[in-house]
């Protein structure tokens, strides 16, 4: 499974702060209108861990924006 955000959202969370070098704390926003909070991105859209978990148990492509959290 890719762990890769769609390079819309990658853009969006570029433009946040970063909460540690190199990576951002987010929510991400999906396309059936959820909300996915502590998501950590390295790189602006490499998915690395969503709270403690270090495995993406959601379908990237369905995200569709994503909020700062830093």
């Amino acid at each position: 499974m890719t762990t890769r955000l769609p390079e819309a959202v990658k853009e969006k969370i570029l433009s946040f702060p970063e909460y540690k070098m190199g990576t951002h704390k987010v929510a991400l926003i999906m396309k059936d209108g959820s909300m996915i909070e502590d998501v950590f991105v390295a790189w602006g859209d490499e998915v690395v861990r969503v709270g403690k978990e270090e495995v993406v148990s959601f379908d990237v492509d369905e995200v569709i924006d994503a909020q700062d959290r830093s």
